[in-house]
């Protein structure tokens, strides 16, 4: 940063300036040679002297900043200018720069849109009023800097960053740095820029933001880095890259529309690689290595994160990816086993090979010549009607692999406004890579239904919703399960990526048994209670379980065990809320 100095022949030429501006108001005889000799006794060694040709200002330019930095600093030179006329609160204004350089050139000129300071936004002029009475003003943070604070302008977007001695091993001024990982654009960005020291900035998005992270930068004497995102602000864009005196990379997952970039620049495109860190990398990064992989960017995030959790690695990790979920799914650590799932034997065959191929993935990919036709990761459907125990299979077999459980919520997913539900789906992807999860597509026919015929603008953006699913799902290295109702229901591209696609029937009168048997404990009951009546009726796991819950809460309710009534109130209460007559009950 700027540090403070003595400013003799600053104070000479600001005083020069305002002899030389009170002859003119009084009308007196102008000592031209007086002025000059004021100019040349100023300090271009001085601190805002330096900053100003830090912005390739001229010296015009830079004689202006000088004038305007002593006005603002100085309460005498304001009462001056008042006291002169020339100024209504004691500001610079663009006549008194006409007036003290107009020998030279006009003060417009000097403020207007291809001057230095403007560019850099060291200045600022007002926009009210005719144009010679409008005040130019120096930016407070600017002052600060000059005032040798050596904080960031706290107007600079969170997150943003001053990195100094770097390696200066870079060759390009003006670059566009593509690639999915925050971290390895950032990375890239340094690598590749021909300085030595960066300020990164991320996402701005108002003008103020923009102009801030210019001035910044420049006050840093740094090469400006801008991290975007996928909606970012043209005219901010343009700021920055008519800031020429700065070194920019520009950061963003995808190309830029050539319309959108600015001109006056020799831009240069490089591609940053998504890579995860290897177990080694992640032994020298953290002191230990974790099951998950672990981008450049997670990475950074997680080392920021250990000290909250005690350096407990997988928790950093977790807590990342819970972090980056919000509100589009809920994590949990699943509790239930094999032995909680009451099913067909085929069908338990088929779950526990699903769970087996995705535990021996990695095996078959590096041993079996066949690993190199297969898909990363596992995608597999279970299709039967409500409650027959879909999601409690997907619970189990994510316990059974030591995987978080992420069930997603569909409503704040699926999204009327076009592109926001492929945004939504690319965050619970990136999530669950990060933190080695499950993720679970509770009743997904509204994303993963078929494609239909395309009659107006809702059947398009519904079928790219389906397209853009199935390219994420054929590049996502973990496990994912939907779950549907109705097994005609899922798209045929989906079916032929599926490892699984299994059928939970609702349970026969031997699997409902032993659903009565692990939700009802004998003990807990009065001798009237007859569980083979109610076997008999056809009721799915969910509706079993939701009768036994029922009926504990009425017993305990009134201090008692649970007694037939008990059962039969709940099992009416079940067929009512399903909308079946309560006279099957027959009880």
């Amino acid at each position: 940063m700027i540090e403070n100095a003595g400013q003799i022949g600053v104070n000479q030429y600001v005083s020069g300036a305002l002899r030389y501006l009170k002859a003119l108001q009084e009308e007196e005889a102008l000592d031209q040679k007086d002025f000059n000799k004021a100019i040349a006794a100023y300090d271009y060694e001085s601190p805002e002297a330096l900053l100003a040709a830090r912005a390739n200002s001229s010296n015009l330019e830079i004689l202006c900043f000088g004038f305007c930095v002593a006005v603002e600093n100085e309460l005498p030179l304001q009462k001056a200018l008042v006291s002169l006329g020339l100024s209504l609160d004691g500001s610079v204004t663009v006549g008194v720069l006409d007036q003290l350089f107009g020998v030279w050139t006009r003060g417009a000129s000097l403020v207007g849109p291809s001057s230095h300071l403007i560019s850099a936004h060291l200045i600022n002029v007002s926009d009210t009023g005719p144009f010679a009475s409008r005040s130019i003003h120096v930016y407070p943070s600017v002052l600060w800097a000059l005032a040798g604070d050596k904080n960031l302008d706290t107007a600079l977007p969170f997150g943003s960053e001053l990195i100094s001695d770097a390696d200066e091993s870079g060759d390009l001024t003006s670059l566009l740095v593509l690639g999915e990982d925050r971290q390895a654009r950032r990375t890239k960005s340094i690598e590749r820029l021909a300085h030595n020291s960066f300020l990164y900035v991320r996402n701005p998005g108002t003008l103020d933001e923009w102009k801030s992270a210019v001035r910044e930068a420049t006050i840093a004497g740094a090469a400006l880095v801008i991290d975007l995102s996928e909606e970012f602000s043209p005219q901010g864009l343009r700021l920055a890259a008519d800031a020429t005196h700065l070194m920019l990379a520009v950061c963003c997952k995808s190309p830029i529309d050539i319309d959108l970039l600015p001109n006056g620049r020799n831009w240069r495109e490089v591609y940053a690689e998504n890579k995860a860190l290897t177990k080694e990398e992640q032994l020298e990064e953290f002191g230990q290595a974790t099951m998950y992989p672990l981008t450049q960017d997670h990475a950074h995030k997680v080392r920021r994160g250990l000290p909250l959790v005690s350096d407990d690695l997988n928790r950093a990790v977790r807590r990342l990816a819970d972090n980056r979920l919000s509100t589009l799914g809920t994590r949990a650590t699943p509790t239930k086993s094999w032995n909680d799932l009451i099913v067909s034997e085929e069908t338990l065959r088929d779950l526990k090979e699903l769970s087996n191929r995705y535990r021996y993935w990695d095996q078959v990919m590096s041993q079996s010549h066949v690993g190199r036709f297969m898909a990363p990761g596992a995608l597999a459907v279970l299709a039967g009607p409500s409650g027959s125990g879909k999601t409690l299979a997907a619970e189990v077999i994510a316990n059974d692999l030591s995987l978080d459980l992420v069930k997603i919520n569909l409503s704040t997913l699926v999204s009327k406004y076009i592109g926001e539900t492929e945004k939504n789906l690319e965050e619970v992807f990136d999530a669950a890579s990060v933190g080695g999860a499950l993720i679970l597509f509770d009743e997904g026919d509204a994303i993963f239904g078929q494609r239909g015929k395309v009659t107006d603008a809702r059947d398009r953006y519904a079928n790219m919703e389906v397209s853009y699913l199935l390219q994420k799902v054929e590049t996502f290295e973990g496990f994912v399960i939907i779950t549907t109702n109705l097994s005609g229901n899922v798209d045929t591209a989906f079916q032929r990526r599926l490892q699984g696609f299994i059928e939970i029937s609702a349970p026969d009168e031997d699997a409902r048994q032993k659903i009565w048997d692990l939700h009802i404990s004998k003990n807990e009951c009065e001798s009237d209670v007859d569980l083979s009546e109610l076997i008999a009726f056809d009721l799915t796991g969910g509706q079993i379980r939701n009768i036994a819950v029922s009926g504990a809460f009425l017993a305990i309710q009134e201090g008692r065990k649970i007694c037939r009534a008990d059962l039969v109130r709940a099992t009416k209460q079940e067929f009512v809320k399903h909308g079946r007559l309560t006279k099957e009950l027959n009880i």
